[in-house]
């Protein structure tokens, strides 16, 4: 009989773990539509479920390659990157303030110019082709 040891510092890790998952889940239903039955087939509703959850690992892998940043682990913060919710993605990197124009004949999208999201696109152009 193998005897296991224990050490007094895993008693609270317990308590950790599934903050972690609800978060997740959280995020999975509300931003991924996980709690979404879109129609009344098994199949259909196992391929939705399937979908929703290629997309937040897409997400998160998109972070881990291009913006996100390390931090210090602790008992409280088990994940080693700073990964933001596909809300804040969309806001920090799909809208912007623009202006619907008409040059030429075209019609051309003109954003105002910001260095801070310039800087931003350059680092994710230059992560994305490394």
């Amino acid at each position: 009989m193998m005897k296991l040891g224990w050490h007094s510092s895993w008693i609270g890790l317990g308590y950790w773990f599934p903050l972690v998952s609800e978060k997740t889940l959280a995020e999975l239903k509300g931003e991924f539509a996980l709690d979404v039955v879109p129609t009344r087939h098994y199949g259909g509703n196992c391929a939705w479920q399937q979908l929703s959850i290629l997309a937040y690992n897409v997400a998160r892998s998109f972070q881990l390659d291009t913006i996100a940043t390390p931090r210090r682990r602790s008992r409280k913060r088990t994940y080693a990157y700073v990964l933001r919710s596909m809300r804040t993605l969309r806001f920090v990197l799909v809208t912007r303030a623009g202006r619907l124009s008409r040059l030429g004949g075209r019609q051309v999208l003109r954003l105002a110019q910001n260095p801070a999201t310039e800087a931003l696109y350059a680092r994710i152009q230059h992560a994305l082709a490394a």
